[in-house]
């Protein structure tokens, strides 16, 4: 049962003093065991690495937690910490492993991207807001669909400012320095550039974009197969529609420009990873056009404005069909 509005506030008053290692510890268990879920069999202390000669302070499916008094003065030894830990753990894993580096007051999230240790958004824990460290830290999670899945919180879990788009964004500019000179995906990107062009009379369609109706598109079909009940299956077979194919159900999810991913190396891993967090949410629950909600908040205001796209309003489409249909 999650921990109640009381609970969570004397929790946040106790690490927002930046309690020590000990105390911001036996929160965060607090958190992550009885409000969000984890089974307390998964989060592993103290766990021993001998080929690094170190001890993980907490880990949790794939993330690593380091506990320090004060980041303010020991950032740089988290850092090494975490360098070597999640190096440690990809390799002997082979997946990708985040980790967080906190002191109760500041959330700081790495990973190690081409060898190096890459620094993410950071969160920082304010007097009074007992809902934002559970919403931060939820991503990291991937456990159980618990998420409602409304307009805001699709945003802020998924949206412009989230970390999943952010480690997202980053790495489909990667997938497409692998792949942006083969023909076929040249090919794609041209077809989408000439559509768009066709519908705002101008070429608009810089990578930018096509990343975020790339990441769009990998959410959106991950909703859809999940709606549809089926397992998330290979990311080939997600961008094809398998499931809908398999289900008698054609012409709803097909391929189409944005599977180019599928031709660089890592992209099974990404779509995966992006579908995990779509999957937090509980899809059956849907009232309202999230996908809507969703883009509005991955294209930038300023280009926005540019292509004149806003959306017509939930009770203002209602009100038209109730007195035209």
């Amino acid at each position: 049962m999650p921990l109640g509005e009381s609970q969570l506030r004397e929790m946040v008053a106790n690490l927002v003093k930046r309690p020590g290692h000990e105390s911001v510890r036996a929160d965060l268990y607090r958190l992550l065991v009885d409000h969000l879920g984890a089974s307390p069999t998964d989060v592993d202390f103290e766990r021993p690495l001998p080929e690094v000669r170190g001890r993980l302070d907490a880990i949790l499916g794939r993330t690593v937690f380091e506990f320090k008094s004060d980041l303010r003065r020991e950032s740089i030894e988290a850092e090494r910490q975490l360098a070597d830990y999640l190096t440690d753990r990809e390799r002997a894993t082979g997946q990708s492993h985040f980790g967080i580096a906190t002191d109760g007051v500041d959330f700081i999230p790495y990973e190690i991207r081409r060898g190096k240790l890459l620094k993410r958004k950071a969160f920082k824990l304010k007097r009074g807001d007992i809902h934002g460290l559970p919403l931060w830290l939820s991503p990291f999670l991937a456990a159980r669909p618990d998420l409602l899945p409304d307009p805001q919180t699709i945003r802020t879990e998924l949206g412009r400012e989230s970390t999943v788009y952010e480690v997202a964004e980053e790495r489909l500019d990667e997938c497409w320095a692998q792949v942006s000179t083969n023909p076929e995906v040249a090919l794609k990107r041209k077809l989408w550039g000439d559509r768009l062009q066709i519908v705002y009379g101008s070429n608009v369609g810089d990578d930018a974009l096509f990343f975020q109706h790339t990441y769009l598109t990998i959410v959106a079909k991950t909703m859809a197969t999940l709606v549809l009940g089926a397992e998330v299956p290979t990311a080939a077979d997600l961008l094809a529609g398998k499931p809908f194919h398999e289900a008698g159900i054609d012409g709803v999810v097909e391929s189409d420009f944005f599977d180019w991913i599928l031709l660089a190396d890592g992209s099974d891993e990404l779509v995966h990873q992006i579908a995990a967090q779509v999957a937090r949410f509980r899809l059956s629950d849907i009232r309202h056009d999230v996908l809507k909600a969703l883009y509005e908040s991955l294209i930038d205001p300023e280009q926005r404005h540019f292509l004149g796209e806003y959306s017509t309003p939930d009770w203002l489409a209602q009100w038209m069909c109730e007195r035209v249909i």
